[in-house]
């Protein structure tokens, strides 16, 4: 049995009882079906891919997608500009399509705490991965809204089409 409460827009949601189902839904034919109860959305690049290309995939992808990259966190370049040695590309780029922003921020002005979407490139075991935080997971923080879960799940898409064609290579 499970017991556990979730805070979110200063209420206290409680549940008693099995787990919520867990339930997999695929977005973007050829991506990972994303997974109700897991809040992150992870991809694999393709072998060969390189920092250099996923920045290329993710300007061009966005632009395609009616997004704009607003912001680049280089921490990697950070590091090293402070003296800290690192190897590992890690780069935290900010992405956002202000008509969804602002109808999403216009019903639930809560989600401003997630904006904007990010898409974050880093390396484990050796391998380049992508990573965002799910719009639609999001929400769930904050008190239902129909209106915000049509765009959350639009942002959803939008950014896993971004990071499918990025985690390609840009094509």
């Amino acid at each position: 049995m499970v017991i556990g409460a979730l805070v979110g827009g200063g209420v206290v949601y409680s549940f008693m009882g099995q787990r919520p189902k867990v339930a997999s839904i695929t977005y973007v034919k050829g991506m990972p079906p994303v997974t109700t109860n897991d809040p992150l959305y992870v991809v694999n690049v393709q072998k060969g891919v390189t920092p250099s290309q996923i920045a290329i995939g993710i300007e061009t992808a966005a632009e395609g997608e009616n997004m704009n990259v607003v912001g680049t966190l280089n921490i990697e370049k950070g590091l090293k500009a402070r003296g800290i040695k690192t190897d590992e590309p890690y780069v935290i780029y900010e992405v956002c399509n202000l008509v969804l922003g602002a109808g999403i921020l216009k019903t639930t002005p809560e989600f401003g705490a997630f904006a904007p979407c990010k898409i974050v490139l880093f390396e484990q075991g050796g391998h380049l991965k992508l990573l965002t935080y799910l719009p639609t997971y999001a929400l769930r923080y904050f008190p239902p809204n129909a209106a915000s879960a049509r765009v959350a799940k639009k942002l959803d898409i939008l950014i896993i089409r971004i990071m499918k064609q990025a985690a390609a290579g840009g094509f």
